[in-house]
This record gives structure tokens, C-alpha cells and sequence, in this order.
């Protein structure tokens, strides 16, 4: 962790108030308090869960953040009286003897932040008058320009740049911060790569576009699939799917190349379902079945995204976060994601064009992004529409523009590339 801009800035007793995202809260923690430090949770009743939270991951990371002491300081339902915080928060005051103090007011009501600045900055004297306390470090985190803010005593503020090297946070712990346990553990190991990539490239063009989805309807999921009324159902089973031979008289020639290259084409051509397991990608046929429904699109920009990590400063990365959710039946899966420093980048992917399917994924994942990782997270489409550019002008009467981005068909084989640009431009728009 490169913090030495922020050492200076650092306090013995570290007061934070907490809100309904706890990761900036997180954040400040670990870069603005020293070593045998106490940092102080101050909540709500409606934000206790958080506050919790919040402490449990503090704790258990004691070995590395060398913290003394954790302390939740509870507001109860008070959280806009000014009295009683004024009251709560001095109590804690007068029991600190010795150490600067802080106080990050990024999180919390406006009306928290407001009284708790309020108390600090004030300090009683023995004669009921109250002077300006001269030893206190006031911050936030300013998530347009992912900084840490600090308070100067004329009115200016120190902005310190958070680097993605200065607190690299992994995704699994954005999705603690906030109690959400995943089905299964993300992975960062890319499925047939090569097929993927090929993939790709076949739909570039229109004409190999409509024979790869010809296939895959009409031949492929006719052999593999049950019907259900006009539409297809579940696969079939193990021992059906296992054997089959499939007809590739119809499929571009280049995806044929690659299945021949990968064992999967029997003596006379066949695609035999059999030979799946023998790559070692797939413990399961149907496995196979619903990578090539689509999820290829996801390993394809999983593989772009491991290629940039190291240029990109991408601590973090991975897909299949399948989160389950009270009240719903399916939850929410952010497709990719990646971390640099703490700022979450989530990534939708569909093969598809639907317009209205598109929006409705690209809205999905930027309420999720925005709900795990705050005002600093982005997010992007990956699709196969003819007209990205409009698309995202669409969304951004809802969005923000600046947050989201939409990659199409024309964008595919370069991926790689425009998830660089992406990048680099939401540097450049902190830097404004």
C-alpha cells in the first residue's frame, strides 16, 4: 500500500459515519488511521447491520491493519438531532486524552455529517464558551475524482489521489462489506479460448452471423434440448447428450477448423458431445451446451481482461458472481468484474441485439455496480448490436453517461482495445 502523501493526515482516533455503503467507510479506515489506532463506527439503528459489518472485516484483517480498537458509537434513531449527537459524539471526545483525532464524514445523512462536524470543531472550554479545535483532520472521499479530501483551516481542501496500487480491494470483499455471500467462487480460468475468439470473429460478418445462429437453433438445439411448447426447455440427459453426433455441414468454416483442432469432430465429420469432457473444461456436458448458448462472450472478455491487468493496474478479476437475494427467485449475477484500487468495473455480456434486452441489462447492472461499490463504480454493455453509440444515448436520460459504456458487434474483435480506452478515459474524466 503506497500511502505516504496521506501518512501525514494520519490519526490516532478516527471517527467515520456510516451509510448504507459501507465501502468508502472501508476505505478510510485503512488509509487514514495509524497504527494502534481506534477508529470509531458511528450509525443509526438503520445502518447498524452495516456498522457490524463493517467491524467484523476490520477485525479480521487485525494482522494487517494493526488497529487497537473498533468501536460502534450508535445514534440510535437520532440520526438528525442535533442535540443528542452533539451529546453522543462529545462523550466519546472528553474520554480521549492523547492522539490526533479525524473525522471522514463520507458516509452518514447530511445531517450527521453536518452536527458531527459540528462537535468536533468546536471544542468547550472550562468556562461553557467553546473554541475552534485547531488538531483535527476533517476528510472525504470524493468519488468523481477518486480522491481523499482534506479539510484545510482556510476553507481550501488537500486532494490527494487514491491510486489503484494505494488500497487494492479484492471483489469478494466488496460483496462482504455489504452481506452477500456468492453461490460459488468467482473464476478467472478463460474456457476454450480459442473457440471463443473465433467466435468473435465470425460475427463481424452477417452473412456467418445468421449461419452460426442456424446451427445452433436449428441443428444444435434440436438435438440437445427438450421442446416446451414453441420454445426450447431444459437439455437432455447426460447419457442422451452424451450420445450425440451432430451435424457441422452448415456451420462457417473457421468454427469447424477450431472444433477439429480441439478432438470434438469424429472420422466423419460428426460433432460428438462425448469428446467435451476430454478438454478438461467441462466437468459436465450441458456444461458445454450453455457456453456456447452464449456464456462464450463472457470467457472471450474475461480473456481481454486478463491480458490488460498487469498494463491496466486490474488487481482483481473474474466472472460468475451469482448472488442470491431475498424475494427473488434468480438474484443477480454480475457477468465480469474488476477491481482497480476500490473502484468496481462491472461488466454485462449478451450475444444478443434485442434493443429492449440490452437496456434492461445495461439498467440491471448499474443499479447492482452502483449499490456494491457507490458513485465511483462503472459499467459497461458488451453486446452484439449494430448500434451501440445509440444505445448508450438512449440509457443516458436514465444513466449517467459518464458511468456506463456500450461496446457492439463492430467492437468485438477489438475488444480488447476499447476496454483499454474505457479505462483510460474514466482516468482522464477523475482527473477533471
Amino acid at each position: 500500500m503506497t500511502t505516504s502523501e496521506l501518512d501525514k493526515y494520519k490519526v490516532d482516533h478516527l471517527f467515520l459515519l456510516i451509510g448504507e455503503n459501507p465501502l468508502p467507510n472501508y476505505v478510510a479506515a485503512n488509509l487514514l488511521l495509524n497504527k494502534g489506532g481506534i477508529v470509531y463506527l458511528v450509525h443509526t439503528t438503520d445502518t447498524l447491520d452495516e456498522a457490524k459489518r463493517l467491524e467484523n472485516i476490520l477485525r479480521s484483517e487485525s494482522a494487517l491493519n494493526s488497529f487497537k480498537g473498533i468501536e460502534l458509537r450508535s445514534l440510535n434513531d437520532y440520526e438528525s438531532d442535533a442535540y443528542y449527537i452533539q451529546k453522543e459524539i462529545r462523550e466519546k471526545l472528553d474520554g480521549i486524552k492523547s492522539g490526533k483525532i479525524g473525522l471522514n464524514y463520507t458516509g452518514g445523512t447530511k445531517a450527521m455529517s453536518a452536527h458531527t462536524y459540528r462537535t468536533l470543531f468546536y471544542q468547550e472550554t472550562k468556562d461553557k464558551t467553546y473554541r475552534q479545535r485547531t488538531d483535527i483532520i476533517f476528510s472525504y472521499l470524493d468519488p468523481r475524482r477518486l480522491e481523499m479530501c482534506i479539510d484545510r483551516e482556510d476553507n481550501e481542501r488537500i486532494r490527494i489521489k487514491i491510486k489503484p496500487d494505494t488500497l487494492p480491494v479484492k471483489l469478494v470483499k466488496i460483496f462482504e462489506l455489504h452481506g452477500l455471500e456468492l453461490k460459488t467462487n468467482p473464476t478467472q480460468k478463460v474456457q476454450l479460448p480459442q473457440l471463443a475468439e473465433e467466435l468473435a470473429k465470425i460475427f463481424q460478418d452477417e452473412n456467418k452471423t445468421k449461419l452460426w445462429f442456424d446451427w445452433y437453433y436449428q441443428v444444435f438445439c434440436e438435438a440437445t434440448r427438450k421442446k416446451k411448447g414453441n420454445a426450447w426447455g431444459n437439455w437432455k440427459s447426460k447419457t442422451d447428450l452424451a450420445g450425440l453426433s451432430i451435424t457441422v455441414n452448415t456451420l462457417p468454416l473457421e468454427i469447424v477448423d477450431v472444433f477439429r483442432e480441439q478432438n470434438f469432430l469424429t472420422s466423419d465429420d460428426q460433432f460428438a458431445l462425448s469428446a467435451i469432457k476430454s478438454t478438461g473444461a467441462f466437468t459436465e456436458i450441458e456444461y458445454f451446451c450453455k457456453w456456447l448458448d452464449g456464456l462464450w462472450l463472457e470467457h472471450y472478455v474475461l480473456q481481454k481482461i486478463a491480458n490488460l491487468a498487469n498494463s491496466q493496474s486490474i488487481q482483481d478479476y473474474g466472472l460468475n458472481f451469482e448472488i442470491p437475494l431475498t424475494g427473488t427467485k434468480d438474484g443477480f449475477e454480475f457477468d465480469v468484474a474488476f477491481t482497480r484500487g476500490y473502484q468496481l468495473f462491472a461488466i454485462s455480456c449478451t450475444t444478443s441485439r434485442d434493443r429492449k434486452l440490452c437496456k434492461v441489462k445495461l439498467f440491471e447492472a448499474y443499479l447492482r455496480a452502483k449499490q456494491m461499490g457507490g458513485d465511483e463504480a462503472r459499467v459497461a454493455l458488451i453486446c452484439c448490436s449494430d448500434e451501440p453509440d445509440s444505445l448508450k444515448s438512449e440509457m443516458a436520460d436514465t444513466l449517467s453517461s459518464k458511468k456506463i459504456a456500450v461496446f457492439g458487434r463492430e467492437h468485438l474483435t477489438k475488444l480488447a482495445k476499447e476496454i483499454e480506452q474505457w479505462i483510460i478515459k474514466n482516468d482522464q474524466e477523475a482527473k477533471k
